[in-house]
């Protein structure tokens, strides 16, 4: 707060030049009419000193300092100086004050008072008291000591669940590199999908009497509480587990409706695709015979690629054509883990009979390849037509 004192004229009835103020030396010290004793100090070089500041504060002597310095690089006569000294009312400042103390303190006395009227409002305001800690449920609990097992115990548990012995392959539909999102799951692929598996799908003797139904919400709830996801990664876990129940769907294990899920296979192994419709063929016309170029002999043949798809890729793609090729009986996943597995490279005559083992139709083997992605196709066709010139003559 600035308090503007009153402008007052001083009046000397004496004056001392470089006279001791107790341990200090006043510029100018002297008397007013009323025997008052003040301080005049002049700025040329240097300011008040502090500590001689406060001695005069503590000591309650009037003090004022003039400030000379501007005038240092200027030519003034003794009656120019003597203006500044005596006459100019912008060149002055107040040191110490009686008054001023006077008037500080008054204000201290009003700020305290105030100070203690707000204390006793906000003492009569009642505090809001802070909810005690909420305690942990027994799901909570439970998930946080799921959280604390070594990921080898939790893939025990899964396999001691699922069936699968110690050495067993694991189910590859349940180990899917989803491309969103994994990341924000702090534990492995295969032990967060088949713990959802378990969870969500799995019935091994077909115990349900009523079809499962879930939501892409429910499982994101689940999966948040069981591997303590963090909210604000939400939309990256809700991408990733919306891959991966799509790809289940695509397996067999679920019917899919946006968002919503119903289970229509709850053993470990996908379902057998269905064999596609047979239609009885139609007795065509005969037509008449048309002059024009036969075939007369077609052979397809086809030659790998230097670069396969990803084996999750080709499962998917297996199980898509195995509907258009392969028949109801085809086992995609034994034929994919087969095929990637070889160690030299096939013979058309050992593909087709890998193609049987797993349930397909031999015949049916080059379009089943070739919608997975491994093979190229290489035509040899023999046209027959009219006959050479020489001799029709």
């Amino acid at each position: 707060m600035t308090v503007e004192l009153p402008e007052k004229v001083w009046r000397l009835s004496e004056a001392r030049a470089e006279s001791r103020i107790g341990t200090y030396i006043a510029d100018v010290a002297g008397h007013l009419d009323d025997r008052t004793e003040v301080i005049v100090e002049v700025k040329v070089r240097h300011e008040v000193e502090p500590e001689k500041a406060k001695y005069l504060r503590a000591r309650r002597v009037p003090c004022i300092e003039i400030d000379l310095l501007p005038l240092l690089e200027e030519s003034l006569t003794l009656q120019e100086l003597a203006w500044h000294v005596l006459e100019c009312g912008t060149n002055r400042s107040w040191v110490s004050n009686s008054a001023y103390a006077e008037i500080e303190a008054e204000l201290l006395a009003e700020y305290q008072a105030w100070i203690a009227r707000k204390r006793s409002e906000v003492a009569g305001v009642p505090r809001h008291q802070p909810e005690p800690p909420k305690q942990p449920s027994k799901a909570d609990e439970a998930n946080a000591r799921y959280q604390a097992l070594p990921d080898e115990i939790k893939r025990l548990e899964l396999r001691i669940v699922l069936g699968l012995a110690n050495g067993a392959r694991w189910p590859r539909h349940l180990q899917v590199s989803v491309r969103e999102g994994a990341q924000a799951i702090p534990f492995p692929i295969d032990v967060w999908q088949g713990a959802i598996f378990v969870r969500f799908i799995y019935d091994p003797i077909g115990g349900r009497e009523e079809t499962k139904r879930f939501s892409l919400s429910h499982v994101y709830d689940w999966v948040s509480g069981r591997f303590g996801t963090s909210e604000l990664v939400r939309h990256q876990v809700s991408a990733a587990l919306r891959l991966f129940l799509g790809y289940l769907a695509k397996c067999g294990f679920l019917e899919r409706n946006g968002d919503a899920f119903s289970v229509v296979h709850g053993s470990l192994w996908p379902p057998a695709r269905p064999e596609p419709p047979v239609h009885p063929a139609k007795a065509s016309t005969p037509a008449r015979a048309v002059s024009k170029p036969t075939v007369v002999a077609l052979r397809r043949e086809w030659t790998w690629r230097e670069r396969w798809p990803s084996e999750d890729v080709a499962l998917l793609r297996a199980s898509d054509a195995a509907v258009r090729y392969a028949g109801a009986q085809f086992n995609a996943q034994l034929f994919v883990d087969m095929l990637y597995s070889m160690s030299i490279e096939p013979s058309e005559t050992a593909v087709k009979t890998l193609v049987t083992q797993c349930g397909g139709i031999a015949d049916a083997t080059f379009d089943l390849l070739k919608d997975i992605g491994v093979v190229e196709e290489s035509w040899r066709m023999l046209r027959g037509g009219v006959e050479p010139p020489w001799r029709c003559t």
